[in-house]
């Protein structure tokens, strides 16, 4: 099958860069139990408000992208054409009928790391690592829902349907007994091995956690869609 999109259109690797979405100071608020109706002292919006500025000015979003061909889904093994295997129970209902993943690293870059750290000393400012890893983490879920925004639209072109992120270190509900399993952290690094020399912005610690800190990866499913024809009348 020859899959076509802007996307993806000159080889199976993509690398994305994504603007810095705008955090709201409510949401940041609001993660650590202050209400909006709250009387919020101004020293702690303040420092919301400037956690939230420096993510802007340290923040650089990216992600790379690769697509990949699936050979077989059994029970619960994922086997790529590339070769390369993953190992989990829960791919047999979650990827069924996919033909392909994409997998995928996104990251906000390691700036907003040193920053987080380096503020974590500063005994003048109690709260800027605390809230700008608080507004880093909200970042980076925004752009997740980017990343599957633009993989919705590719899925699309392509008559296709995208399934939900699957990511190693996570845990599945197994739909025929209801109970959570894992993904194994270490299949993180198989997970990097889709991407063979491909420059990653990110690097894969012994751990198998990713650095920098502010990093997400995973996969998604592409499924066939069935596109159902109206009988003439």
């Amino acid at each position: 099958m020859i899959l076509r999109s802007v996307v993806f259109k000159a080889s199976k690797f993509e690398r994305i860069w994504f603007s810095v979405p705008e955090v709201k100071i409510s949401h940041l608020l609001r993660i650590h139990g202050y209400r909006e109706n709250q009387n919020i002292k101004p020293i702690i919006k303040d420092a919301a408000l400037t956690a939230i500025d420096r993510l802007k000015v340290n923040c650089t979003p990216q992600g790379v992208f690769c697509l990949q061909e699936i050979q077989n889904l059994e029970v619960d093994k994922l086997v790529l054409v590339s070769g390369i295997e993953f190992k989990c129970p829960v791919f047999e209902c979650m990827l069924a009928q996919s033909t392909h993943i994409i997998s995928f690293v996104i990251t906000l870059g390691d700036e907003i790391d040193k920053k987080i750290a380096s503020y974590s000393k500063d005994v003048s400012e109690p709260l800027a690592s605390l809230f700008l890893e608080t507004a880093s983490r909200l970042c980076l879920e925004q752009v997740l829902r980017a990343v599957r925004s633009k993989l919705i639209k590719y899925a699309l072109i392509n008559e296709m349907k995208l399934g939900n992120r699957l990511a190693p270190g996570y845990s599945y509900k197994l739909r025929k007994s209801n109970k959570k399993v894992m993904w194994c952290l270490e299949e993180q690094r198989k997970l990097f091995d889709t991407f063979q020399d491909f420059d990653l912005p990110v690097e894969l610690m012994e751990s198998f956690t990713i650095f920098p800190r502010m990093s997400r990866s995973g996969i998604f499913g592409l499924q066939k869609e069935i596109i159902e024809k109206k009988s003439p009348n």
